[in-house]
């Protein structure tokens, strides 16, 4: 197995996250830190991807305010989104040039990580052939969005624990009007601990791209030491 970092960064700012994000992957392009995969919640925040449409967004800028829902434009593909407390996200910053199949493989790998994750909660979910994410029943339950830049990956893979599903509907899910959010808990019919999914998404990680996982704070990720200590230096 390779090594790969893993920090849980709690709840942070969407974009702290991806400021976080492209600092990290300059670093990887240059091989002065390994792999990392962060995981965290983000504050409620409507995301707007590259290929996105403002049409998709349901309720007025007020509105959002009005709920304390952010609305930012980010660099990732896809359409448009929604984060908020209680759903999982895990950023992949991964070198993927040497991975045979490179973006197709990495995509249904990452895949793979939600659909067995879900499985460890006895919820059977699967691909939906039309669009990137997850899906139970005609729901949603995890979404994909991807950047990658001279082969390192950012962004990834959200994944529905226990949030407020009803705050979903101020937007046409991923661009496709009509669907619906669903969750973990909201499928088993009782609160499931995010923090448990945090652990068994590490564990499926780990097994699906073959990588040995070590913790790492998130101070020393935000602050300059993980770069030393990836470098051997500490």
């Amino acid at each position: 197995m390779t090594h790969c970092w893993v920090c849980n960064l709690g709840l942070i700012p969407y974009k702290e996250a991806q400021e976080l994000q492209r600092r990290l992957i300059t670093l990887r392009q240059e091989s002065r830190i390994d792999d990392i995969l962060l995981l965290l919640e983000h504050p409620p925040t409507v995301t707007l991807g590259r290929f996105a449409s403002s049409e998709n967004i349901l309720v007025t800028p007020d509105e959002l305010k009005r709920r304390g829902i952010t609305l930012y434009s980010s660099d990732r593909g896809g359409e448009v989104t929604f984060h908020c407390p209680g759903q999982m996200v895990a950023y992949p910053i991964i070198d993927i040039r040497h991975r045979v199949g490179r973006l197709r493989d990495y995509l249904h790998q990452l895949e793979e990580v939600a659909i067995e994750t879900l499985s460890r909660f006895d919820i059977i979910a699967g691909r939906w052939s039309e669009h990137p994410g997850i899906w139970k029943d005609g729901e949603q339950i995890a979404a994909i969005g991807l950047l990658v830049s001279r082969g390192i990956t950012m962004h990834g893979l959200s994944l529905n624990v226990n949030p407020d599903l009803n705050d979903f509907e101020v937007i046409n899910l991923c661009g496709l009007p009509g669907k619906k959010a669903t969750s973990i808990s909201r499928l088993l019919g009782y609160a499931v601990d995010i923090n448990d999914v945090f652990q068994c998404t590490e564990d499926t990680f780990s097994s699906i791209f073959g990588v040995e996982l070590e913790a790492i704070s998130s101070e020393q990720v935000i602050g300059d030491s993980y770069e030393a200590k990836s470098a051997g230096v500490v």
